[in-house]
């Protein structure tokens, strides 16, 4: 989905009261039917305000020096752990790469 996908979507939560009921009950809902497919892990919240914002929390930002536990050594060499720098243990998609696990 490109920007214009994006607002396409939430137009109708701007001008029409259902569609904005809707969308505050589960925008990622929303999202996935104008072809946003976010993963089962990936939260999306929406409120409504004076302005349109759109809010994007990363992880904590990591030490790049900082020495690599196993995991995440079995990963960077192809050990097949599920690990993700954006994402921590156990993720099945990485935001970072796009990677699939």
């Amino acid at each position: 989905m490109d920007a214009q996908g994006l607002l396409a979507a939430l137009t109708p939560a701007v001008t029409d009261a259902t569609a904005r009921e809707r969308f505050l009950a589960d925008p990622k809902a929303v999202l996935a039917v104008a072809g946003l497919d976010l993963p089962e892990w990936f939260t999306v919240s929406a409120r409504e305000g004076d302005a349109a914002e759109l809010i994007i929390t990363v992880p904590a930002l990591r030490d790049p020096d900082a020495d690599l536990t196993e995991e995440q050594l079995a990963a960077v060499g192809g050990g097949g752990a599920d690990y993700c720098w954006c994402g921590g243990a156990d993720v099945v998609w990485c935001l970072c790469s796009g990677t699939d696990f």
